[in-house]
């Protein structure tokens, strides 16, 4: 006799009881498949990779091709001089990036969208590939006859391709929530690999392209194809078995969370399609699903709240710094004379870009194997690298500018604050979205992926907007007068 021939003959008058433990005994008897050749893991991490590259694609190439070539003006007597678009882009490009993805993130929590995964991701890749596809044109057009027009252009161009990116990065992490914390951490991975990709592909063009526009060109060429393998790889991941168990059972979760509530909430929980086969799905959503949807969120809130506020501290301290505070920190020399083993031409791609990008990357791959503290003492260190923002401001940060004292002449001492940042950066915020999901019940691990997903973005966003205070208290609030440093190289 088995168990369910036992259940059925003890549970005759607890049918609904009776159906809940037969569902549990089969999840409990079900062995999933096997991963085979970690194909569901390496697809997430294409994704980790593609749901940044608009982001690192634009910080990474604008100090050469934006705010040295596309923003400058050329006197009559042949000096080129940066215009208020240059000195302002970086600060602006944030702002623009991430404002548009924090708020689609948001509406993604809540608005109802019909179609299921391939509508929302492939619709989400599809707008990303055609604004990649415009900004690559732009590269062959001469713009310095219309520097205001080109600014606002492509403020707006990176304002839409960051509203697709909103929906796209947070229906990623709610899908990721229904697979092992490894998972998870694969989008967290792609992000900083992407980072260091797109930062090596921007040092190689440097170095090889005859000019600035050139080597834009095949740096965004490169970002086109990387997008087109993304939204690919979606139809060949909803054919794995390893992905379609866990997608099942997620549903069976959602199942049983309905029987036992006597409410929709794992259905509300997940955005349409997110735990569905990739099947459309077209249903009408009664007037008290927001309602119900705001209930299920506040209950997750309750419990991973502090973990909401680690994911935005990591990311506050993490993008006040980077890259607008360590792009422009100088090498300093007394002699004037630029001896640092590093090109010179180089000095800002690897210490800034490729520096943060590497040991971010190397700390989210260590959270694979270690992952300390608990989730109630990790507010402990996260908190303790707002400390950074100081220590790295008063480096050798815009000298030109700067009405403080400096306190870190020497180069060396700034590449160590640096690798601390990122390598904490890549470190804590892999361990916190690996933590969330096993902090609510499996039906409402959706929901906290994709709260979680949200403060992240919002951590972001302050974290850029912060930066503008950071500068004016650099520029201004000291009583220096600026430009009364030793020499500027780099």
């Amino acid at each position: 006799m088995d168990a369910h021939e036992i259940m059925n003959g003890s549970l005759k008058t607890a049918p609904v009881s009776h159906n809940l433990l037969c569902k549990s005994i089969d999840m409990l008897l079900d062995k999933p498949p096997e991963d085979k050749y970690n194909a569901v893991y390496f697809i997430l991490l294409l994704h980790g990779i593609g749901v940044l590259m608009p982001w690192n694609m634009f910080i990474t190439i604008a100090p050469e091709y934006y705010v040295k070539y596309k923003f400058v003006e050329v006197s009559a007597d042949g000096m080129v001089h940066k215009t208020d678009y240059a000195l302002h882009f970086l600060p602006y490009l944030g702002l623009a990036s991430q404002i548009p993805t924090l708020l689609l993130n948001l509406l993604n929590l809540f608005v109802q969208i019909k179609g299921g995964l391939r509508r929302r991701i492939g619709f989400s890749l599809f707008v990303l590939a055609i604004i990649i596809l415009v900004t690559l044109i732009f590269t062959l057009v001469n713009t310095s006859h219309m520097i205001g027009a080109f600014f606002f252009m492509t403020m707006a161009t990176v304002v839409l391709l960051n509203a697709a990116n909103g929906v796209y990065q947070g229906s990623l992490y709610g899908l990721t929530a229904n697979f092992p914390p490894q998972y998870t951490n694969a989008l967290i991975i792609g992000n900083n690999i992407c980072g260091t990709f797109v930062s090596v592909v921007n040092i190689i063009t440097l170095m090889v392209a005859k000019n600035i526009w050139m080597a834009a060109f095949f740096y965004f060429l490169t970002s086109l194809l990387t997008i087109s393998a993304c939204f690919g790889s979606i139809f060949v991941l909803q054919k794995l078995e390893f992905y379609k168990y866990h997608m099942k059972k997620a549903k069976k979760h959602g199942d049983m969370n309905e029987n036992e509530e006597g409410q929709h909430l794992e259905r509300i929980n997940t955005v349409d399609g997110i735990i569905t086969d990739g099947t459309r799905v077209n249903r009408v959503v009664p007037k008290t699903g927001l309602k119900a949807k705001l209930k299920l969120y506040l209950q997750v809130f309750k419990k991973i709240w502090i973990q909401c506020f680690n994911v935005w501290c990591v990311f506050f301290v993490t993008l006040t710094l980077f890259p607008v505070v360590m792009f422009d920190v100088k090498y300093y020399s007394k002699d004037g004379k630029y001896d640092f083993f590093i090109p010179e031409k180089l000095f800002t791609p690897i210490t800034t870009y490729l520096l943060f990008n590497f040991f971010a990357a190397a700390g989210s791959f260590s959270a694979n194997f270690v992952q300390w503290p608990s989730p109630k003492w990790l507010v402990v260190p996260v908190t303790s690298r707002l400390a950074l923002i100081p220590l790295l401001t008063f480096c050798y940060f815009r000298p030109e500018y700067r009405t403080w004292n400096v306190w870190f002449y020497n180069v060396w001492i700034y590449i160590i604050f640096a690798v601390i940042m990122s390598i904490t950066s890549g470190y804590f915020s892999s361990v916190i979205m690996m933590y969330v999901p096993r902090l609510v019940e499996p039906s409402k691990s959706t929901a906290a992926g994709m709260v979680a997903a949200f403060f992240l973005i919002f951590g972001i966003t302050c974290g850029i907007m912060f930066t503008f205070f950071v500068s004016w208290f650099i520029d201004s609030a000291g009583t220096y007068n600026p430009g009364n440093f030793d020499t500027v190289i780099s």
